[in-house]
C-alpha cells in the first residue's frame, strides 16, 4: 500500500493485476516445489540446501503479495478510495494507493487489518497443506512466519498512534529506518526460531 498522490493516472484492470500476481506466486511456488521434489527423489544434500534457500525467498514473495492484496481487500471492504497501481518491477510490493485525504481513520484501520489477515491466512493455509518433513518445507513456512511478524510489528506501531488519534498519513510518515530495522530483526529471529522448531 502506498500513499495516494494522483487521481488522473490510468488504473490497471483488477483482473490483469490479479493475474499478474497469481502468475508470480505460481511461478515462485513451482520453482520451490521443483527443488523440494529434487531432494525427495535424490536425497542429495545440495538439493536440500537449494530447497531451503528457495523456501526462504518464495515464502517472502508469497507472504508479501498476500499481505498487499489483504490490504486492498480491507480497504475496499470499508469503501475506501483507492487507486490500483502497476508495480514497476518485481521487487515493488505496492499494488494500490490509499487516499489519505479522503479516507477516514476507520477505513485506514480496515485496510491495515486486511493486510494482517492476508499474510496470516496464507501462512495458515500452507502450514496446513504441507507436512513439515523436509528442510525446504520448514524454510518456506518459517519465511512466511518471519514476514508475518515483520509486517505485524511495523504496522502495530503505526496503528497504536492512529488509535490514539494521530492522522494515518502522519503516523506512517513517522516510520523511521530504526523502526524498520527493529521489525526486520524481530521477523528474522522469529523465522529462525520457527525453522529450528519445524526442521
Amino acid at each position: 500500500m502506498a500513499a495516494s498522490q494522483a487521481h488522473d493516472i490510468d488504473e490497471p484492470g483488477l483482473l490483469s493485476l490479479l493475474t499478474r500476481d497469481a502468475i508470480i506466486v505460481i511461478a515462485a511456488l513451482t520453482l520451490w516445489a521443483a527443488s523440494d521434489a529434487w531432494f525427495q527423489v535424490t536425497g542429495l544434500w545440495a538439493a536440500e540446501l537449494l530447497s531451503a534457500a528457495d523456501g526462504i525467498v518464495v515464502g517472502y514473495i508469497v507472504a508479501a503479495i498476500a499481505h498487499e492484496w489483504g490490504h486492498y481487500l480491507g480497504a475496499r471492504a470499508s469503501g475506501a478510495h483507492t487507486t490500483r497501481t502497476l508495480p514497476k518491477n518485481l521487487t515493488n510490493l505496492f499494488r494500490f494507493s490509499f487516499d489519505f485525504d479522503n479516507n477516514s481513520s476507520a477505513q485506514f484501520h480496515s485496510m491495515s487489518f486486511g493486510g494482517w489477515i492476508g499474510h496470516w491466512a496464507m501462512l495458515l493455509l500452507i502450514f496446513i497443506i504441507l507436512p513439515m518433513d523436509t528442510l525446504g518445507r520448514a524454510a518456506l513456512v518459517s519465511a512466511l512466519f518471519g514476514f508475518a511478524i515483520f509486517a505485524t510489528v511495523v504496522e502495530t506501531g503505526v496503528l497504536r498512534k492512529t488509535f490514539r488519534g494521530a492522522k494515518p498519513a502522519k503516523a506512517l510518515a513517522e516510520l523511521s529506518k530504526q523502526n524498520l530495522l527493529q521489525a526486520g530483526i524481530a521477523g528474522s529471529l522469529s523465522g529462525v526460531l520457527a525453522f529450528t522448531a519445524l526442521a
